[in-house]
């Protein structure tokens, strides 16, 4: 859907925003074959999640036309960008996920979402907001992230798969979607500008 609608968004900062959905489907096919095969594929998402969140960060930053928001948004990247570094000192980028990064990168993300709504509630842009690419994909990621921030920290200490860690697959899952859907109608109900 991404690649037929790509007409309606490709003068955006979004017109990247489908070769990050097909790296993300790549990465997921490799992972998949990384576990099946060394039972280890966790710098698969971590570098993932690093050129996941900072493509986001861009994309805000030069959406946001106020200044104020532009700087927060660079302290928004460096605080994140600190907390990679700052998880290397405590966890093997090879064999552990970074925790501390995904969390913040998460947080740092939704703050982005947050400054982007802000900013839209005081322009005649809210008036047509449901026609923007960007309005949709960040109603997903929001809710994404909302959601799976405390299942992901839930999650990283479970020791053994029970019963709760299944529901909290099947959660994922559900956020998944919803994002997902969040997404498709956005590629649909974008109009060119």
């Amino acid at each position: 859907m991404a690649f037929v609608c790509y007409k309606k968004y490709s003068h955006t900062y979004l017109r990247f925003f489908p070769w990050l959905l097909l790296y993300t489907f790549v990465t997921e096919i490799a992972a998949t074959f990384m576990w099946e095969r060394f039972e280890g594929n966790v710098v698969l998402y971590n570098i993932y999640n690093i050129v996941f969140f900072l493509y986001f960060y861009f994309v805000f930053y030069k959406h946001t036309k106020s200044i104020r928001d532009r700087n927060l948004i660079l302290i928004a990247t460096a605080i994140f960008l600190v907390s990679c570094v700052a998880n290397l000192g405590f966890s093997s980028f090879l064999e552990n996920p970074q925790l501390l990064a995904y969390i913040t990168g998460a947080c740092m993300l939704i703050f982005c979402i947050i400054l982007y709504f802000v900013g839209i509630l005081y322009t005649p842009r809210v008036l047509k907001i449901k026609t923007e690419l960007l309005f949709w994909v960040s109603i997903g990621l929001l809710l994404f992230y909302v959601g799976y921030i405390p299942i992901k920290i839930t999650r990283h200490f479970f020791t053994e798969i029970d019963n709760s860690y299944h529901i909290l697959r099947s959660v994922h899952r559900i956020l998944v979607l919803i994002m997902n859907a969040c997404f498709i109608i956005g590629f649909l109900w974008t109009r060119r500008k």
